[in-house]
């Protein structure tokens, strides 16, 4: 059991360093896409077509993907007051119980989806005349990335005081 936790724990870090990195270069991207697309409105009273429509799915996959970040670094909004008055005991089984409450979420939204996935294959989006799957599957990515840190939790807190 212990190895296991270590293993998904490594895995966790890994992806969260990778993640994080990937964030940063959409941050960018955007940034760089709203700059050069105001640039051509108003200095060269032009438009770049397309760039509302990049700039939404850079969205997308930034929130998404950052709000895995912030569960990893347990920053992501919490009721904190009901831990400090609680036993260890009970605090450690309450936070089993939110991971397990979390992977259950997940799982549901994962299920849909799977389900929803063929359609999307299927339209493409306005603009770019790319498959819908592509943008939407920032959801499904940060739901397993979301699970294997609820996973991780769930392990650190069984492991831990043993």
């Amino acid at each position: 059991m212990i190895k296991v936790a270590r293993f998904i724990s490594v895995l966790s870090d890994m992806t969260n360093k990778l993640i994080s990195k990937f964030v940063v270069l959409l941050i960018f991207l955007l940034s760089l896409l709203l700059g050069v697309a105001v640039f051509y409105r108003y200095a060269l009273n032009d438009s770049i077509y397309w760039s509302n429509e990049v700039a939404r799915y850079l969205l997308a996959y930034i929130v998404f993907l950052g709000s895995t970040m912030a569960h990893k670094h347990k920053t992501h909004i919490r009721i904190d007051m009901i831990f400090t008055y609680i036993s260890d005991k009970m605090r450690k089984n309450l936070e089993i119980i939110i991971g397990l409450l979390f992977i259950t979420f997940w799982v549901t939204i994962m299920t849909g989806c799977i389900k929803l996935f063929p359609l999307f294959m299927m339209q493409t989006t306005a603009t770019l005349q790319i498959p819908y799957a592509i943008p939407f599957a920032s959801l499904p990515i940060s739901a397993v990335i979301w699970i294997l840190y609820c996973v991780d939790d769930i392990l650190n807190e069984v492991v831990k005081n043993r």
